[in-house]
């Protein structure tokens, strides 16, 4: 096995941890086997935040897998990085969807349940480059900025 295959191998075991990790720790939260998390108490309203977390780390993670099989051959050392910070990213960018939306800052006509709530926060995963994209036009919408009329790159290894 070549250097470059260890690296590719090991960015799929991580996708597949952070995968199979938060469908882990959502139910393990859900059940109750999980009261605290790094120090902090798993009280409802955390709780909550941490499914739309984990829900954005499984539709970022899905995301990414399915590039990795899409572009493993022409992958480069360059994208490790994005495949590595990809469910973090996804994870925080969903939690932080969520405060707009129920902040009534980005509107969304959708029902007010958990469950509606955890599916926005799985599409914001998925679609983690195209919700870059509007929320750099919404900042520059509020804060009467000039953009530079780029994209943000996010949406796929090339």
């Amino acid at each position: 096995m070549t250097r470059e295959h260890g690296f590719k191998l090991g960015v799929l075991v991580y996708m597949l941890a952070w995968f199979v990790g938060s469908f882990w720790m959502t139910g393990a939260i859900r059940g109750g086997r999980i009261t605290q998390w790094l120090g902090i108490e798993l009280l409802p309203p955390v709780t909550e935040y941490a499914y739309y977390a984990l829900a954005g780390a499984i539709g970022g993670t899905m995301y990414a897998m399915r590039l990795f099989f899409e572009y493993y051959d022409s992958m480069t050392p360059r994208w490790y990085w994005w495949y590595l910070l990809r469910p973090i990213k996804c994870a925080g960018a969903a939690m932080m969807t969520i405060v707009l939306f129920k902040s009534g800052i980005m509107l969304l006509q959708t029902g007010a349940s958990m469950e509606a709530k955890i599916g926005i926060a799985f599409l914001v995963g998925f679609g983690y480059g195209k919700l870059m994209d509007k929320l750099r036009t919404l900042t520059e919408a509020l804060f009467n900025g000039s953009g530079n009329g780029g994209k943000s790159g996010e949406d796929s290894p090339k």
